[in-house]
């Protein structure tokens, strides 16, 4: 680091892309247990539901593999290994994120569309905007407007008055997306990705602290628990992996810090609207303004240091 700025890494998108999907396969692990072994062994789901959860998070991957390799190999006449053109940007890394990230209620069709299209726009235009983002809020609002609704419980959620308390979020019982509510996997990915020096750190944590912070005071006010309002709709994992986008979020140190402080505030702003796309609308809004971030970061310092 010199004068603020991070050198841009020197490591891969696939070296990248490789060790953040192996440090998610827990967290899948246990979404495909949850949402699908589980409601099928206990008689709630059949043989296709069994499989819902994977085919979700395989097709996101599939989706982004296939868009990476018409442009390479079809439409730029890229000649390399298959494994980098494959890898040549996030889209896997993307689609499979998308596929923790929504309920298994979604319309697969819709999820296929959506998913597709969005990531193949943001291949066409070089990722201006925090594609995944934009992604879940498209396919949230086709859910509301025109499927009747959009929830994360499952069947067995649904058939079931639960009364959560801190454990239980901790072990994956909160609600949320696939693969995205078991906080103790998600903070053993964190604390992966860091070391591994695969993830940009600052904004992770400046966004967690900072949402923590907020919430404690609504907590207080509303006599809300703090983990009904920190550990449901995918905060936690939106913070690690979705805010933290390499392309589309700030790469100086007090840019990240402020970047994820933003996020945050904006996420608890949005909540009291709409706590499902909060973070998605903050992290959308946040991502056109990184560059300007990091540049007045970076100005700001350069001034009181003269």
């Amino acid at each position: 680091m010199k004068n603020n700025v991070y050198v841009r890494s020197k490591k891969s998108i696939k070296n990248i892309s490789l060790t953040r999907i192996v440090l998610l396969l827990p967290l899948i692990v246990f979404g495909v247990y949850k949402n699908g072994v589980y409601l099928y062994m206990n008689g709630y789901t059949n043989i296709i539901g069994l499989f819902k959860p994977i085919i979700f998070i395989l097709s996101g991957a599939f989706i982004g593999a296939s868009i990476n390799l018409l442009f390479e190999k079809v439409i730029k006449r890229r000649k390399d290994k298959l494994i980098n053109l494959l890898f040549s940007s996030f889209h896997i890394e993307y689609g499979i994120l998308l596929g923790c990230l929504v309920s298994i209620n979604t319309n697969i069709y819709v999820f296929l569309g959506v998913v597709f299209v969005m990531l193949f726009i943001s291949k066409l235009f070089k990722n201006r905007i925090n594609i995944m983002a934009v992604s879940y809020i498209i396919i949230y609002l086709i859910h509301m407007y025109t499927l009747g609704g959009y929830s994360f419980l499952n069947l067995y959620d649904t058939s079931r008055i639960f009364s959560l308390d801190f454990m239980d979020y901790m072990i994956g019982r909160g609600h949320g997306g696939i693969a995205t509510t078991h906080i103790i996997l998600l903070i053993i990915s964190l604390i992966g990705i860091n070391i591994t020096n695969n993830n940009k750190s600052n904004i992770s944590y400046s966004s967690i602290i900072t949402l923590i912070i907020l919430f404690s005071i609504y907590s207080v006010m509303s006599n809300i628990p703090i983990a009904t309002l920190l550990l449901n709709n995918n905060y936690m994992f939106i913070l690690v992996y979705v805010a933290t986008d390499y392309v589309t979020s700030s790469y100086t140190l007090s840019g990240e810090i402020i970047f994820g402080i933003l996020v945050s505030a904006l996420t608890f702003g949005f909540y009291f609207i709409n706590p499902i796309l909060a973070p998605f609308i903050a992290i959308t809004i946040v991502s056109l303004l990184n560059n300007l971030i990091d540049r007045l970061c970076n100005k700001f310092i350069t001034n009181h240091q003269m």
